[in-house]
């Protein structure tokens, strides 16, 4: 009697659902789940990584990132380039910091790669790469200038692709000719440290959301490290010239674009899963993976 009611159980959960609740998140083969936000063209992309599919949500935008609120932080180029919030159409952007062109401060001519803080009191940019490569924060309500990280005119030290950890301290890159490393920079802003051990040839670093490991690239190929600069490990992968790493947001799998392609990186397992269905991104741009 016993062994009829176990398998009178065992063909229900077949039969339905197979036992899992309904608000689990939808997840591939892979067991990948959640949306790659992007931009390709001038226009910003949602791709769900359950099936791969993708929607174009609007035109005139570049560099995605998401708010805790849903909206989008982005910039957009014309007829001035400035940093917005916006809704996944588009339709209600509103202004957070406006260019003033060469006329205006300096913090003001480019906004690149803004990253919004985890406590979404500030947002964080740098400045073109080539005539303004310093990092900046602003009021992510205001507008208000609050810190300029780097030094490029003075001091030779420009600071650029910022990227937030969760205790509010900031992560850049040093530029190749003259600085280049890995820094934290204190969540009062005030100091500014180098934490790798001297490697070469590093761009592009991004804080896991649990705070403790750094993915970064190193001659084109993808490198992880701990949260402290210790134990940098070269990760093997199928992609090569490697591009806008980013982590899940359970920090387990790391989004990076290659020849403007996707593949999620397993740092343990060392797998490589290449999007297949076409999703090609803008390689000076970035990624954002939300839920």
């Amino acid at each position: 009697m016993k062994n009829k009611i176990l398998m009178s159980l065992l063909v229900i959960c077949l039969i339905g659902t197979g036992c899992s609740t309904s608000n689990e998140p939808t997840k591939n083969a892979n067991g990948l789940n959640g949306f790659i936000y992007y931009s390709n063209g001038g226009s910003v992309y949602r791709m769900q990584l359950s099936d791969q599919t993708t929607k174009e949500l609007f035109s005139n935008a570049r560099y995605p990132e998401i708010t805790a609120k849903g909206e989008i932080l982005c910039v957009e180029r014309s007829p001035n380039t400035r940093l917005i919030y916006s809704d996944a159409a588009g339709a209600n952007r509103k202004s957070l910091l406006e260019s003033e062109g060469y006329t205006g401060p300096e913090w003001k001519e480019y906004m690149c790669n803004p990253r919004i803080s985890y406590n979404q009191k500030y947002v964080v940019y740098h400045g073109d790469s080539v005539y303004n490569p310093n990092t900046y924060v602003i009021d992510a309500v205001t507008g208000e200038l609050i810190a300029i990280i780097g030094d490029y005119q003075g001091s030779s030290q420009p600071m650029i692709n910022p990227t937030w950890a969760p205790d509010g301290s900031i992560y850049v890159q040093g530029w190749t000719s003259m600085n280049n490393g890995i820094y934290k920079v204190a969540a009062d802003f005030s100091v500014v440290e180098r934490i790798d051990p001297n490697l070469t040839n590093v761009y592009e670093p991004s804080v896991s959301p649990d705070g403790t490991k750094i993915v970064f690239i190193r001659d084109e190929k993808l490198w992880t490290m701990n949260i402290d600069g210790s134990n940098p490990t070269l990760l093997n992968t199928t992609a090569t010239k490697l591009h806008m790493p980013v982590w899940s947001p359970d920090s387990k799998y790391i989004a990076v674009a290659s020849y403007g392609h996707i593949h999620i990186i397993d740092p343990i397992a060392l797998t490589d899963t290449e999007i297949t269905k076409p999703h090609y991104v803008d390689t000076d741009n970035q990624l954002s993976w939300v839920k």
